[in-house]
């Protein structure tokens, strides 16, 4: 009976995870195509593992989906904030410095361990702590993930949008389910019982228990798949989005000003729209519909009026007045001259020279304007 469920749970996602792009090729396809694929390669692995004494033959693959129980939900979490915010921004690569950081301690032991073995692996006090860290990691993600759910309805997305990453975050609840109770069947089970039948029938039950959620979440994905093929479509929320009511716009735009007029956040280089809505705690879109509809400018067009605005404020002062235009581009917030110059020069009219020159006259002439 295991074994149809492992080559069922592996042959939907293997074809799952390579239609995905077919249908529909672009990026979140394609990390939803990868978590299909690793799934496969997952249950493959603990197929071979478990029923055809992979375990004894090639020992140092054990480790292998252990580390895939570390990247699988977070490329799932991966998943989740980008149909939630409809982008990745750099800084969410660190959710993937785990994974890899125990793939790379994984690989090494299996080096280090001297004549590494599933028995000086499995049950060891170091593989306790590997199945520890996985449990945590996966309940840490599931915690972040049910947040940006939260932040979700907080805002009103259309409803086959919301059911999506609910689902998912459910998934990654059941990832973390399984992963307790392999924890509990190493902690409690192998350490205080012998190795006779009724363990062993409790070990059938572990593996049961694995391949059935796993079969379970695939099967359900697929149903998600067909009910709602908008989902292989990136939900394309921007067309029939609900418009912001006036009093929550109100609220966001004071929010917006305390960050931009009081604190300055455009000052970072590194300002992008998820950061910022990040500051604000709202969702990505709620960001871009306040600033299209409500300040009626793009996120770009926005900071770097504002940055203009504090390099003309700079190049009033008496302070700035021998500093060059590199130095007065940088304390703006600007990354580069060249991009100061044609922002500069796209709100204020001039360049940063010509204002400067501007400025000079203005002062030798006593005459301010």
């Amino acid at each position: 009976m295991a074994t149809v469920f492992f080559i069922w749970g592996f042959v939907q996602s293997l074809v799952v995870g390579i239609l995905i792009p077919v249908i529909k090729n672009s990026r979140y396809n394609r990390l939803l195509s990868l978590i299909f694929l690793i799934t496969s390669l997952n249950i493959a692995l603990q197929f071979l593992l478990r029923y055809r004494y992979w375990r004894n033959d090639y020992p140092r693959v054990l480790v292998i989906p252990d580390f895939l129980d570390f990247l699988l939900p977070a490329l799932l979490f991966l998943y989740i904030r980008s149909i939630i915010d409809r982008k990745l921004v750099n800084g969410d690569t660190k959710f993937l410095y785990v994974p890899f950081f125990f793939g790379i301690l994984l690989f090494v032991s299996t080096l280090v361990i001297p004549d590494f073995s599933v028995r000086k692996y499995i049950g060891s006090y170091y593989h306790e702590s590997i199945l520890l860290a996985i449990f945590l990691w996966k309940l840490f993600l599931t915690i972040k993930g049910r947040h940006l759910v939260y932040q979700q309805e907080r805002s009103g997305r259309q409803k086959a949008a919301g059911w999506w990453p609910k689902a998912l975050v459910l998934f990654l609840g059941f990832l973390t389910l399984v992963a307790f109770i392999n924890l509990g069947h190493v902690f409690i089970v192998l350490d205080n019982f012998k190795r006779d039948e009724w363990v062993k029938l409790v070990q059938r039950l572990v593996e049961l228990n694995f391949i059935g959620f796993t079969c379970s979440i695939i099967l359900i994905t697929i149903f998600f798949l067909l009910k709602f093929p908008k989902i292989l479509s990136n939900f394309p929320h921007e067309k029939g989005k609900k418009k912001l009511n006036l009093f929550d716009a109100d609220k966001h735009l004071k929010k917006l000003e305390e960050l931009v007029d009081k604190e300055k956040i455009f000052l970072d280089p590194r300002l992008s729209e998820q950061k910022l809505a990040d500051k604000m705690e709202v969702p990505y879109y709620v960001l871009s519909v306040l600033l299209n509809d409500h300040v009626e400018k793009s996120f770009s067009n926005y900071i770097n009026g504002k940055r203009v605005e504090e390099a003309k404020r700079l190049l009033e002062s008496e302070k700035y007045e021998k500093y060059t235009i590199l130095t007065i581009a940088k304390d703006s917030g600007f990354r580069t001259e060249s991009v100061f110059y044609v922002n500069f020069k796209k709100h204020a009219g001039m360049t940063p020279k010509q204002y400067k020159k501007k400025l000079a006259l203005v002062r030798d002439s006593g005459y301010c304007r």
